[in-house]
């Protein structure tokens, strides 16, 4: 094999992986809230709605291993506000970088909803009873909220 076809070679199989990594952290908006992380995969612990954002305090150590968010998709509709969440988990958070087990999320808005909606991998639930009250107790002096 000549060093200008081993170059090519070598040359698709770089450019192939930059595709695959690129596609994987930016790529998954493409497919809505169907690629986002399943709301009963993770706790939510409390929420605030003001006039210009709401802010979402959860924990991604439910059902996954907690890996580095990748971010968030919102869509506001006739007072509803349906939000997705995206962070690496299962294999790949164990295989890539970890972030914080416990985050905050600041979605800004346009109108105050008049309901939440957590959405991701064909899963719908309402906030109100996605929250976890009893267990942010339990851990508030250990982490750092708003």
């Amino acid at each position: 094999m000549t060093k200008k076809r081993l170059g090519i070679i070598l040359g698709i199989i770089a450019v192939l992986i930059a595709g695959v990594v690129l596609m994987y952290n930016f790529g998954w908006r493409l497919w809505g809230f169907s690629a986002c992380v399943s709301p009963e995969g993770y706790v939510t612990y409390c929420y605030e709605i003001t006039e210009d954002y709401v802010k979402i305090l959860f924990d991604k150590n439910g059902y996954h291993n907690n890996g580095r968010t990748l971010g968030y998709i919102a869509e506001e509709k006739d007072g509803v506000l349906r939000i997705g969440i995206k962070y690496l988990n299962g294999i790949t958070a164990l295989l890539f970088d970890k972030g914080e087990r416990i985050e905050t999320l600041t979605v800004p808005i346009t109108s105050k909803p008049d309901k939440i909606i957590l959405c991701g991998n064909g899963f719908e639930i309402d906030i109100n009873d996605h929250v976890n009250e009893e267990a942010y107790e339990s851990i508030k002096d250990l982490i750092t909220i708003w």
